[in-house]
């Protein structure tokens, strides 16, 4: 009985000698990882530059005067929020244990040099602080990942959509935006309104007319938080037709240029194209966002006046009174 306790002893042995020499010679360290380790290792206040690759789509983003932008698209303005969002999530993504370490397992997981999903690359200058490879997800917001610099693949809390490699994805869509409070004189074809005690009203008004003033907050509200889809470019296009326009804005602001609106619809489209007289590019806008402004019709801005609705009123109870007594 003691040499079977003695033969399987040995053998157990045996087998922890041969998992030891195993682990030993594929060169992990698992004694040494740190469940806090970052996975890039860079300074983020010296990062200027980044550059996103993704199949078949690519955008470099340059900080300039402290400033985001695309130079690609003539310098346009990037959301600041969004690219310092990103490098805000890069810098604190933490490696947990490593799901696999050979260069079969990063084309596996798609986070290999020249098979990946997305790749970051981030810049000082004209040197790389950091890469990083963005692969495969094995589960609801998260993806695999690669750091440059190592082999090892590690399943991250990342949402692949904040690192994609288009254009419009990035761009500053509320570039249009104008303080409400600048506005002094708005021209359209449906009316012009003009700031009269601190308050835009309706020019030209009948004696019996008044501003309908929330109907007036609601249209400016909506001329003054424009927001863009896309970049369409600084080049005019025939399918643009902006020869065509459907709608045409002034805008008059406190110690400022005009700006000129010229809103066009191509043939087809669910969407309009806007030019604006201060920026260079064309752009894409929502034809949600566009038609309440295009369908905005004088009687929609004025309301009769109070005292002359009161004696409408008036009168037409005094007619029904009248009409009951006669009955």
């Amino acid at each position: 009985m003691m040499k079977k306790w003695i033969s399987i002893l040995s053998g157990l042995l045996v087998a922890q000698l041969v998992l030891a020499m195993a682990i030993n010679l594929t060169g992990e360290d698992y004694g040494a990882f740190l469940a806090e380790e970052k996975i890039l290792a860079f300074e983020q206040q010296a990062v200027d530059g980044l550059r996103i690759e993704g199949g078949t789509d690519s955008v470099v983003l340059k900080k300039q005067g402290g400033q985001w932008s695309l130079p690609e698209s003539g310098d346009f303005p990037a959301s600041q929020g969004s690219v310092e969002g990103l490098l805000d999530k890069l810098a604190t993504l933490e490696k947990g244990w490593p799901v696999a370490t050979t260069g079969g397992a990063a084309r596996h997981f798609k986070v290999a040099e020249g098979q990946f999903e997305q790749k970051l690359v981030l810049l000082s200058g004209d040197d790389v602080q950091a890469t990083l490879y963005v692969g495969s997800s094995p589960g609801f917001r998260k993806v695999h990942v690669r750091s440059g610099d190592e082999d090892e693949v590690y399943a991250a809390a990342f949402n692949a959509w904040e690192a994609n490699a288009k254009t419009d994805d990035w761009i500053d869509k509320s570039i249009l935006k104008l303080n409400e409070s600048d506005v002094e004189r708005v021209e359209m074809p449906a009316a012009t309104l003009q700031r009269k005690e601190d308050q835009l009203q309706v020019a030209g008004l009948e004696a019996q007319e008044q501003t309908d003033e929330k109907a007036v907050r609601s249209l400016i509200g909506k001329l003054t938080e424009l927001r863009i889809q896309s970049l369409l470019g600084p080049e005019a296009k025939p399918e643009y037709r902006q020869d065509e326009p459907v709608l045409e804005i002034e805008v008059a602001r406190k110690d400022s240029d005009v700006l000129s609106y010229r809103f066009s619809k191509p043939k087809e489209a669910s969407y309009f194209v806007l030019k604006r007289s201060d920026l260079d590019h064309y752009f894409k806008v929502a034809e949600s966002t566009v038609k309440p402004i295009l369908d905005t019709a004088r009687e929609k801005l004025v309301q009769a006046r109070a005292e002359e609705a009161s004696n409408e009123a008036a009168g037409e109870k005094q007619s029904e009174e009248t009409t009951e007594t006669m009955e």
